[in-house]
């Protein structure tokens, strides 16, 4: 495995292969928050997306990036956008299987994604083949991709000593597999030193869920005030009671 680079650049773009012409480019960062304690798992997002048409005209949208894969399991994708369509794709194939345990889900995880995202690059291409000029001139734009990403979160039925899981996914570099990264009980995309600090000194100290969820939508809140992300927030937790997913109200804070 790779060592986990979070500071990720996140660009989210419309995963909609119908008409290549109408590509929206989003200017704005996501931010998600993961944290496994001894009491459990955290998960915390923003949903805000900004884009702009083919007019010049900003758009905004709200893309929800917490899935329940299972009674004691769920995903965060990030990146570009066909992962949210990968995410849904993999909770059914998961539920048809009544695959639970966070063992299982990674083993089924890496082959999965990278068949869907390699589908997806080569649709991609085709379309983009079709929507190239005639003559050979090459476009001076930038490509607005930036991979993309998945945090597995769940409870394990068979490790005791520390049940709760997380695991990093993502894209290799110029590549089309998606593959684990080594990573730790926080994670932050993009990255915030100073969050982490303060995840990580408050889990030393054995503050509650409840009050490391404070600390997230708190930041959340901060950082859309500097118009890096938008409400609404959603957060999640994996117990041994199971998951359990709550709107930014029933988050105190």
């Amino acid at each position: 495995m790779r060592n986990a680079e979070c500071g990720i650049k996140i660009i989210f773009q419309d995963f909609s292969l119908r008409n290549p012409n109408s590509e929206i480019r989003i200017r704005k960062m996501t931010q998600v928050i993961a944290c496994s304690t001894p009491e459990g798992i955290l998960l915390a997002t923003d949903s805000l997306a900004t884009w702009f048409d083919q007019t010049g005209a900003m758009k905004h949208f709200n893309l929800k990036k917490i899935l329940r894969l299972g009674s004691h399991t769920a995903m965060v994708s990030a990146g570009i956008g066909i992962g949210v369509e990968i995410g849904s794709a993999f909770q059914k194939f998961l539920q048809e299987r009544s695959v639970e345990g966070i063992e299982e889900v990674l083993r089924f995880a890496p082959p999965f994604f990278t068949d869907r995202y390699v589908k997806f690059l080569r649709e991609r291409e085709r379309n983009l083949d079709l929507s190239r000029p005639s003559d050979d001139g090459e476009s001076d734009e930038p490509s607005p991709w930036a991979g993309v990403y998945f945090i597995l979160a769940g409870y394990s039925f068979k490790d005791r000593q520390q049940p709760y899981h997380l695991h990093l996914l993502g894209s290799e570099e110029n590549g089309d597999s998606i593959t684990p990264y080594s990573t730790s009980p926080i994670l932050l995309i993009p990255r915030s030193l100073s969050m982490e600090k303060r995840l990580e000194a408050q889990c030393l100290a054995g503050s509650s869920i409840g009050h490391l969820l404070s600390l997230c939508k708190s930041f959340l809140k901060k950082r859309s005030t500097e118009g890096e992300v938008g409400a609404p927030f959603y957060f999640a937790t994996i117990t041994r009671a199971g998951f359990r997913e709550m709107m930014e109200g029933e988050v105190e804070g």
